[in-house]
């Protein structure tokens, strides 16, 4: 994590959809329209539902362009939807909380122009999250490999049956080298920060965002010896499937859904790019656990 020194002269704005709380977030993002044209910020676009709340008084986004800052108002799955929109050397990310856990979240909307006010004066660190790279490779008609779907996830990407309550058997190399098989009702190969969550509820364990690894955890094996593993960062995961399976279903953090036939083969790695978030103070992440988790209370 580092302090930085950085002009914002283009700013994003993504909002969840919450209708009960349109009233109280369309004021918000009037005073936070107000604080970036005060600091001559012209560049300022916004999503459907923000353009919405807006009344039109700023451009919609266009998701291949890049910004300078993100800004995410909602929960956890605002910005991992503007993880989405992620584009080649693409600026910082910020969360502003009007979600329930707001994990990866910096700011509430009581601290959130104080909040902006340190950002433009470059007065906060860059919290560098590690994403999941992965290709889905099918054959076509004359037998040739092709790819067919790229994804990048934040989370995790998770491996499961196509619907049907049975177990379906996942085969896992490492680096072109056999991990396992894993017979289960699902795989999640998921980042640090995404430990603590599916990959959490599933028994795996939480791993710090500054250690660069890549966490696989099985979702109710057959067999209890197959245990989460953690694998270093650089290696590069290949995935095939049964072939009696129907269909399998892939999801990215929750949001994205493709349905893979069980002939096709899937490499997971680490993404060369990154999501920079902001952080108004360094190092603390283990406070972020006991806040928002509650790690490690005790009730005596």
């Amino acid at each position: 994590m580092k302090k930085v020194d950085k002009k914002i002269q283009s700013v994003a704005i993504y909002c969840h959809t919450k209708p009960d709380k349109e009233k109280v977030e369309t004021a918000f993002m009037r005073d936070m329209l107000r604080f970036f044209y005060a600091q001559g910020v012209k560049n300022i676009h916004g999503d459907i539902r923000t353009v919405s709340m807006l009344q039109n008084t700023i451009s919609k986004i266009n998701d291949e362009d890049r910004y300078d800052l993100k800004i995410g108002i909602g929960g956890d799955g605002t910005l991992l939807k503007m993880i989405r929109t992620l584009q080649k050397n693409d600026g910082l990310f910020l969360g502003i909380n009007f979600g329930t856990l707001g994990f990866l979240s910096e700011l509430t909307p009581n601290n959130a122009i104080e909040g902006l006010e340190k950002v433009f004066k470059g007065e906060f660190h860059i919290d560098d999250r590690m994403l999941l790279k992965s290709f889905v490779y099918r054959k076509n008609d004359r037998g040739k490999k092709e790819k067919i779907f790229r994804t990048y996830a934040l989370n995790e990407i998770v491996f499961g049956h196509g619907g049907l309550a049975r177990l379906t058997n996942f085969n896992v190399k490492v680096s072109r080298r056999v991990l396992s098989t894993y017979r289960s009702d699902g795989v999640i190969f998921c980042t640090p920060t995404g430990s603590t969550a599916y990959s959490m509820s599933a028994g795996g364990p939480i791993i710090s965002p500054q250690i660069p690894a890549i966490l696989i955890t099985p979702v109710a094996p057959h067999t209890l010896s197959h245990r989460p593993i953690i694998l270093p960062g650089n290696e590069i995961i290949h995935l095939k499937f049964d072939a009696r399976v129907d269909a399998i279903a892939l999801t990215i953090d929750g949001q994205i859904h493709f349905s893979l036939k069980s002939t096709d083969e899937v490499s997971i790695q680490k993404a060369t790019r990154s999501a920079q978030f902001i952080r108004m103070k360094e190092s603390h992440y283990f406070r972020t656990l006991r806040n928002k988790l509650g790690w490690g209370n005790m009730t005596i």
